[in-house]
């Protein structure tokens, strides 16, 4: 029994990374993937769950492995393989319509979330500010954050995100007002790091974010 465990850590690798190649060259329709992967899955969690019996048993508590909960994410995201391959870095977020895990969308909430102890300070360059605040651990932290305008508060002041995916939807903004939103707020970007991705200069890329903002507080003060 002390193998198992690893064993199936190794075999699951190997399982989600064929499935994945499969996947990546069409050979793995919707409808025969999730039976694949269900069955990777359930290989795994059940030699996991007569690994950790057994050694309880004996009244040990093994640790549970972080890397194993992230495969078993990983499995799930490529259920929505054709949803996530979008072109942009970061496979999770696409410009239209968001799709997160739970670890992406709990970090995502962090970045909104504000520390009690935080301090601004007055040096600004480069569309950027530093922040000094105090870690959970009480040490002494500094981060180099985007400038953002009094009115752009407006965005990051939404205490509920679904009138804020709702706003973004339905406020009439473009494709590429959304596209400059996106990257702006939500993979804080500087204006000028978006501008090099979508290929336009940043003039064009602050005109987009004024007129989408415009747009948003528009709807939100209607709704």
């Amino acid at each position: 029994m002390e193998k198992i465990v690893p064993d199936y850590n190794v075999k699951l690798e190997k399982d989600y990374e064929t499935i994945r190649d499969k996947i990546k060259r069409g050979m793995l329709p919707l409808v025969a993937r999730n039976p694949a992967i269900n069955k990777a899955v359930t290989e795994y969690v059940d030699a996991q769950t007569d690994y950790f019996d057994e050694k309880r048993a004996r009244g040990a508590h093994p640790p549970i492995q972080l890397r194993n909960s992230q495969m078993l994410s990983k499995f799930a995201n490529l259920v929505m393989y054709e949803e996530l391959k979008w072109s942009h870095p970061d496979k999770m977020s696409i410009v239209d319509y968001p799709i997160m895990s739970d670890a992406q969308e709990s970090a995502r909430q962090d970045k909104y979330r504000p520390n009690s102890d935080l301090q601004y300070g007055d040096r600004r360059f480069m569309g950027r500010r530093k922040t000094h605040f105090t870690d959970d651990y009480g040490s002494p932290q500094v981060r180099n954050s985007r400038v953002i305008d009094p009115y752009d508060t407006a965005i990051e002041s939404i205490g509920d995100y679904l009138d804020l995916y709702d706003a973004l939807d339905n406020a009439g903004l473009t494709e590429r007002q959304r596209q400059a939103i996106d990257l702006v707020y939500f993979e804080s970007m500087t204006q000028e790091e978006a501008a090099e991705v979508i290929g336009v200069g940043q003039d064009v890329v602050s005109r987009r974010i004024t007129t989408s903002l415009r747009k948003l507080r528009g709807y939100l003060t209607i709704n």
